[in-house]
């Protein structure tokens, strides 16, 4: 019987089968990465709510008619921390009802880059004085959701990587390698992949003359079976795409490997507007912690200078500070850091004190304040308006990742992001069981020959592009591609090596059904 399927059908329903293939091996490698994503993304959006439950104690304080000096309260959580703690930054009630914090680093904590450290946060009655308690930020739930989150960023095994960047511009960024944490640089491999992952699911949903009985935004439930979690898993994965791009790009803005190169590239094309003032050698990313973590773009800025004349003076009490912070409308919750003093050519150089928004924040609050440590006078304020194009475009990402930048509808949105990112791997997993064979794991195996031979040129020139593009942007995803490739050439060899040179007669695992089940068996098969 002579087959009526034309070429042009027949080259779609092999481009079909070729994505298909390529979705599911990415979402078999993607699957668990997204699950701790959405599980502790969800746990990171409720933070404030979760942890006022879990720690009441430790947050929430009985109001009363006075306030004890903002220096008394340093002092006593200065008598509850172990020998070489250093004091970092105190935190002022952002409720009457509310405590006061205070950080302090411990003797043997590893200086950004090297490490994110992990503060120890004590807690004062601002009240009575009376000493709360003390936690390691990255203790409980909300610690712990904060440390998968980033695969524990850069704590842990390291391994150093090229700065593209020093490439480019050496006296910019004199540093030509970059420490990077094995955990953040398989998040932010993964986080490519995703978008591989996303590409190919909805290449797969598009509507086509050979899938015309699939529905596109509808879910079949009274089919049943793995009909019923196709559509739900292709509904699903459409309607949240963009957003989970979104997150996606804005998220790799974090890692340490890309980011920091997407930093210097977005400083170098769009920078900031500098401020004529004398800076101290310290910058605001050696403040970066996590709990109280530096603007995304703050992180380059420098620390500025307290002038003076003559004999140094004695420096402001923080309950002063605190007063300039309030006048100055800053956002409850913000952090003060003390003065860093330093010696440059044998010359003391007097830090500032620096007030900054708690993060995370809507660009609209992101504002540092320097303030001369011996007058309080304002050195500068510095808000997002201040920094270049991309990097509040980046800032701006950043807020919308936290579900902060919109308020609550963000939030909502956020929320039912991760729910989907959850409901999509349940129904990939259900489909994949109610498809694969008796006895059979089901997974795809290599493209037949008659696969391979119906695959338009066009569509393998297209695929290439894209992979070339993607690892030209993102270069260990590139290699990761490459890596790819080679064992799939070795697989290949290895196949032909036991088949004796011929082409194998065996059919490789692959479903007729794998694009959805309408397509037509014939327009599959070849």
């Amino acid at each position: 019987m002579t087959s009526t399927v034309t070429p042009a059908r027949r080259g779609e329903a092999a481009v079909l089968r070729r994505i298909w293939r390529l979705h599911f091996w990415v979402g078999l490698f993607a699957a668990p990465v997204l699950v701790v994503l959405a599980l502790s993304g969800l746990v990171i959006l409720y933070s404030q709510p979760l942890d006022n439950w879990l720690n009441g104690h430790l947050f929430v304080v009985a109001q009363g008619p006075e306030t004890v000096p903002l220096d008394a309260q340093i002092a006593t959580a200065k008598q509850h921390v172990g020998e070489g703690y250093s004091f970092d930054a105190v935190t002022p009630p952002d409720a009457p009802n509310h405590s006061t914090r205070v950080d302090f680093l411990a003797p043997d904590a590893p200086a950004y880059p090297a490490g994110e450290t992990d503060m120890t946060q004590v807690f004062v009655d601002p009240h009575t004085g009376r000493y709360l308690g003390q936690r390691s930020q990255l203790s409980g739930l909300v610690g712990f959701a904060n440390n998968v989150h980033r695969m524990f960023g850069n704590d842990g095994p390291q391994i150093q990587l090229p700065s593209l960047w020093h490439l480019m511009d050496s006296a910019a960024y004199p540093d030509a390698t970059i420490p990077v944490g094995v955990g953040n640089l398989w998040m932010e491999l993964t986080a490519v992949w995703i978008l591989v992952l996303l590409a190919s699911g909805i290449y797969l949903w598009w509507p086509r003359a050979i899938e015309s009985t699939k529905p596109l935004l509808t879910i079949r439930l009274r089919k049943g079976g793995r009909i019923r979690w196709r559509d739900l898993h292709a509904l699903t994965g459409v309607v949240i795409a963009a957003i989970l791009i979104c997150y996606v790009l804005s998220g790799l803005t974090w890692s340490r490997y890309w980011g920091e190169n997407w930093r210097a590239f977005s400083a170098t094309v769009a920078p900031s507007t500098s401020v004529d003032a004398p800076s101290t050698p310290a910058k605001m990313g050696d403040y970066d912690r996590l709990g109280r973590r530096i603007a995304w773009a703050a992180t380059d800025d420098p620390v500025y200078a307290s002038q003076h004349d003559g004999p140094a003076p004695a420096p402001l009490s923080f309950s002063d500070v605190d007063t300039i912070a309030k006048e100055e409308h800053m956002v409850p919750g913000y952090a003060i850091i003390p003065p860093a003093d330093s010696t440059v050519n044998g010359e003391t150089v007097y830090g500032s004190y620096t007030v900054v928004n708690r993060w995370p924040q809507k660009t609209s609050e992101q504002r540092t304040l320097y303030l001369n440590q011996f007058t309080g006078q304002t050195i500068t304020n510095a808000t997002a308006a201040q920094d270049g194009a991309l990097s509040r475009l980046t800032s701006f990402g950043i807020a919308m990742h936290m579900g902060n930048q919109l308020g609550v509808l963000t939030r909502i949105t956020a929320t039912l992001a991760c729910l989907a990112v959850l409901t999509s791997v349940l129904t990939g997993l259900l489909m994949w069981w109610k498809r694969r064979p008796s006895g059979r794991t089901g997974v795809p195996g290599p493209a037949s020959p008659a696969t391979r031979a119906a695959t338009p040129k066009k569509a393998v020139l297209t695929v290439s592009v894209a992979a070339v593009l993607l690892g030209v942007l993102f270069p260990v995803f590139g290699v990761s591609v490459l890596v790819v490739l080679a064992v799939e050439a070795v697989l290949v060899l290895r196949r032909r090596s036991t088949s004796g040179g011929a082409p194998s007669s065996a059919p490789p695992e692959d479903a007729p059904d794998e694009t959805g089940g309408d397509i037509p068996v014939g327009a599959l098969g070849g």
